[in-house]
Order: structure tokens, then C-alpha cells, then sequence
């Protein structure tokens, strides 16, 4: 599972990975308002199950678009 960035030459490049959640998905990434902040989930988490969802947060500083 990855989340991937596309930059201004249009070159495709991995941001992160999470490993050890195969039977999972990536759902619902967003930043915060003030853009120091990554939220993303784990819709099953490494168990595998519904009710085995995480929400990871990372913390930028991240580049703004120019």
C-alpha cells in the first residue's frame, strides 16, 4: 500500500508505504488546514477485518505546490 506523489514533471514517485496490512486499502487521505499535517486510513488494519481500521497521522513540513 502506497501514496504516491506526481510532481510538476510528471514523474510518479512513492511518498510512503505501509507494510504488513495486504488484505487492507488506503483510504481517505487529507491534510490538515494548515498543511503540516498528513491523515490517512487503514480501512482494515493488519488484522485484516472491518473493525481493524487505523487512522495514521504524518507530521511535515511539506512543500506547497508552486
Amino acid at each position: 500500500m502506497e501514496i504516491c506523489l506526481i510532481t510538476p514533471d510528471d514523474i510518479v514517485a512513492p511518498f510512503l508505504r505501509i507494510t504488513g496490512q495486504s488484505s487492507s486499502e488506503i483510504t481517505g487521505p487529507a491534510f490538515s488546514p494548515d498543511g503540516t499535517r498528513l491523515y490517512f486510513s487503514s480501512r482494515r488494519g493488519t488484522s485484516g477485518s472491518s473493525s481493524g481500521g487505523i487512522t495514521y497521522e504524518v507530521t511535515g513540513p511539506f512543500r506547497a505546490a508552486p
